[in-house]
């Protein structure tokens, strides 16, 4: 059975006063309620505390005037005493019932607190990872000023190599035309 069976509407019915002061009893703490979707529902237990106390002083407080035997206010009282035991009992049994469920609850929270604090320490720290994006960072950086040396390196040899190349095909053919010459003055002595 659901604690919150009494909607707003039918606990101010039951309690015979309006909506209003439902709001009121439930704003001061007198009634607990719970709200699903646009429904507020109100605790049954306290909307029968309610009437149970309005019971009580309704049979407890008789006028004078229709007292006629004192043994009957005794025995009222005692109703009112009785039925006021019960509904306190009710009310005990159903905080400790929430206290129970509130108590799993925790316990279950806890553990898997724990959890996650082991994951957390056998995992790597959050400093340790960013130190070491930081130095991949840094090698990356690093890495590429060698690659653009190495590159301007390798064009200033390309054009070491470009003019080594003229200077020996210049030098082939100067050696070359010395050769002719040579013969060709060999060829006029003889």
């Amino acid at each position: 059975m659901s604690m919150y069976k009494y909607t707003r509407q039918e606990a101010a019915e039951m309690l015979n006063i309006s909506t209003r002061s439902v709001d009121r009893y439930i704003k001061s703490g007198k009634l607990r309620s719970k709200k699903e979707g646009k429904i507020v529902f109100v605790k049954w237990s306290d909307v029968e505390t309610i009437m149970g106390g309005w019971k009580s002083t309704q049979e407890v407080i008789v006028p004078q005037t229709q007292q006629t035997n004192p043994s009957t206010q005794s025995v009222a009282t005692k109703e009112a005493h009785t039925e006021s035991s019960h509904i306190l009992e009710t009310v005990y049994t159903d905080l400790k019932s929430e206290i129970k469920q509130k108590d799993e609850t925790i316990l279950n929270l806890s553990q898997k607190l724990w959890r996650a604090e082991e994951i957390a320490k056998n995992s790597v720290s959050l400093i340790e990872f960013k130190k070491s994006q930081f130095l991949l960072e840094e090698s990356k950086g690093y890495l590429n000023s060698e690659v653009d040396n190495i590159k301007n390196e390798k064009d200033k040899l390309e054009n070491e190599l470009k003019y080594e190349k003229t200077t020996n095909i210049i030098l082939i053919v100067f050696v070359i035309v010395l050769i002719a010459m040579a013969a060709t003055v060999w060829f006029l002595q003889i």
